[in-house]
């Protein structure tokens, strides 16, 4: 059976409403940040319409052949389409093989359901693609897009869909269902505000991997501004575990910087519990360059993602770049790129 998360509760019935009143859409984006179970909400739907007799809460009921095949993972009238591999595109011929799903007629009498995770990974061609289906939808199929960044779609297929929007659960509730589920030493508070308010994001950031490998980071960051270490060194050490979350966590650093330079009792911080380390960073350097910096992070972070940027000269140079006091930009930096 696939998970119930509690915060997901008003959307479900929502969607069971309009199933019961016979309004349910050919196509859903579902959007909002990770971690948040988008995922497993799409895989929950699917699960329900795969269901030969599901719940009056519209659960499936996980007894009957239909949820014996999709808890298999051979369910004749549901297909998954996801990149080939990890961080690459969604490519158009994955899409076009999905259409040909679509046009088939239904092996269990009812609908054909597709998910597309992420959305937001579909390459130009493969949005295109889908646009089609979108526009001409059958009446036996459903959709269902996940995308934590819907906005990287074309606005033509955001249009032909219905939305569904996550947002993080209020913090209480997001707060008692971690606690019971992490290490009791670990502070459930903490570890949900360096998630963004995100439970299932700050559930993977209890993994103690994870969370030791973000104060190793910090520590290195810290020695190299202090002039104690080489930047190249520090740049292989960022290098290690997933660069992207590294990244991540730079800039959620440079953030709070500025909000503590601001003022001395920001309302809110993404790093409560370094804000000491923060604080001390933030009063060696004026209020535009801590923003300079806290650009160049973003800079070297959405290169990471989109190009083919050498990343350890590029985070070689915004380390030495930091311990000198001055920013730069990585794209001016020609050895960079390759």
């Amino acid at each position: 059976m696939v998970e119930r998360l509690p915060w997901h509760a008003p959307l479900w019935r929502r969607l069971h409403q309009h199933r019961a009143d016979g309004r349910w859409p050919h196509a859903l984006l579902l959007a909002g940040p990770d971690g948040l179970g988008k995922g497993l909400f799409a895989r929950r739907l699917a699960a329900s319409r795969c269901c030969e007799t599901p719940d009056a809460q519209g659960d499936a009921c996980g007894q009957c052949q239909g949820c014996h095949w999709f808890q298999a993972g051979s369910h004749p009238d549901f297909s998954a389409v996801r990149p080939a591999e990890d961080g690459k595109a969604i490519k158009v011929d994955q899409i076009r093989e999905l259409r040909e799903f679509l046009g088939l007629t239904a092996y269990c009498g009812g609908c054909k359901i597709v998910l597309i995770e992420p959305a937001d990974r579909l390459n130009l061609n493969a949005a295109n693609s889908l646009l089609k289906t979108l526009e001409e939808p059958p009446g036996d199929g459903l959709l269902l897009l996940v995308a934590a960044r819907p906005a990287r779609l074309p606005a033509t297929v955001r249009s032909r869909c219905q939305m569904l929007r996550f947002e993080p659960p209020p913090a209480p509730e997001a707060i008692a269902w971690l606690a019971s589920r992490i290490d009791a030493r670990l502070d459930a508070r903490i570890l949900l505000e360096v998630a963004g308010g995100a439970p299932l994001a700050a559930l993977a950031l209890a993994e103690p991997s994870r969370w030791s490998r973000r104060r190793q980071l910090l520590d290195s960051y810290d020695r190299v501004l202090q002039g104690a270490t080489e930047p190249s060194r520090t740049a292989e050490a960022w290098l290690q575990g997933d660069v992207t979350e590294n990244l991540r966590w730079l800039v959620g650093w440079h953030t709070d910087m500025i909000r503590l330079r601001l003022s001395a009792e920001p309302p809110r911080l993404s790093n409560p519990d370094l804000a000491a380390v923060l604080r001390r960073w933030a009063d060696r350097q004026p209020p535009r360059a801590l923003f300079e910096r806290l650009d160049a992070a973003v800079r070297l972070s959405g290169l990471s993602a989109t190009t083919q940027i050498n990343m350890p000269l590029a985070l070689e140079a915004f380390f030495c770049d930091g311990a000198r006091g001055i920013v730069s930009d990585p794209l001016q930096r020609p050895a960079i790129e390759g």
